[in-house]
């Protein structure tokens, strides 16, 4: 009988390191999880999440807009999960219609301008909304 390993990151002195480290150890116990659910749960979809979820991808503030990718993506998408104006399903690190939709419907229910680029501003509201959105 084979045994599944889960590579470990190599851990630097770097927070990047680390953070990269909490997030791979995470997701390999949602894999696990997610593997040992029956196929029911997997029908339902990602949608399962009713408790906040730790974000830990981008700490700065730097604009993003339609189109971007990458860790400050991913960390807009988690907070708008969190604040259930997306789906956990959308999740996927790159700035797509839905994710636009999402933050215009943020922006204007946090009154922000409604413009879709993630300012500073949208930032500083995203980390400090609830997590029910509004209206």
């Amino acid at each position: 009988m084979s045994t599944f390993r889960i590579p470990l990151p190599r851990i630097r002195r770097s927070g990047r390191a680390l953070k990269r480290a909490a997030v791979l150890t995470v997701a390999a116990g949602a894999l696990t999880t997610g593997l040992s659910a029956g196929p029911a749960f997997a029908a339902m979809g990602d949608n399962l999440v009713d408790t906040p979820a730790a974000c830990a991808f981008y700490e700065g503030r730097q604009t993003t807009s339609f189109g971007d990718q990458g860790d400050r993506v991913s960390q807009i998408q988690c907070l708008l999960a969190n604040r259930k104006y997306l789906g956990w399903n959308r999740l996927s690190g790159t700035f797509d219609a839905p994710t636009l939709v999402a933050i215009v419907n943020f922006q204007r229910n946090y009154g922000l301008v409604p413009d879709g680029a993630v300012t500073p501003e949208t930032w500083n509201a995203l980390y400090h909304a609830g997590t029910v959105a509004a209206g």
